[in-house]
């Protein structure tokens, strides 16, 4: 039965039959009682977006071990990802002026040309929706207090995001059909 519940899904993403926001929904839900919860924290992750810890844990220098933590035990409290890179948005730091003009801001600190994504594919649908011309719109994804300057992007770069989970969620359960070792005529 899980099989057909994966199948059915694989097909609905990779026709773009399904919302990604309900296909993690349902992912979590198939999965829940067969892999570990770290396994599924990618999926919650890009479902309802990354936490301070979780940008924080991908931007972590490695320390020099002290003699102490030698003999520590391993944390098991933080869930180790790797960074998902395909969730940088191209862009640049401006405003708008008087007129509605966009002028870009070269404050020395916000020479960053990209920035994580960090908002959820829930949050990221909304906001396509929500947008007259989703492949031609600017869209705000940070501001800087010090500056009163914000990080607009195209927002293709958000749909650019949306296909990236999409495509990863179908890899992912073409990994778990194998990993669980799940057959078209299992029951």
């Amino acid at each position: 039965m899980l099989y057909q519940q994966l199948e059915k899904l694989r097909i609905q993403l990779r026709r773009r039959e399904i919302k990604v926001s309900d296909a993690l929904l349902l992912l979590l839900r198939f999965l829940r009682q067969k892999l570990p919860g770290e396994r599924l924290t990618w999926l919650n992750r890009e479902l309802l977006g990354y936490s301070r810890d979780d940008l924080d844990a991908f931007y972590e220098k490695p320390k020099t071990p002290s003699f102490s933590i030698l003999f520590s035990p391993p944390r098991r409290d933080r869930v180790v990802m790797e960074v998902p890179d395909y969730r940088f948005l191209i862009g640049t730091w401006g405003r708008l002026d008087n007129r509605g003009k966009f002028v870009t801001v070269t404050d020395a600190h916000l020479v960053e040309k990209s920035i994580f994504c960090n908002i959820g594919i829930q949050q990221i649908e909304t906001q396509l929706e929500d947008m007259d011309e989703p492949l031609t719109s600017l869209f705000s994804m940070s501001f800087d207090e010090g500056t009163g300057a914000e990080f607009y992007c195209w927002s293709k770069e958000l749909l650019r995001v949306y296909e990236a989970v999409r495509f990863k969620l179908v890899d992912f359960i073409d990994v778990v059909v194998e990993e669980l070792k799940l057959a078209p005529n299992e029951r």
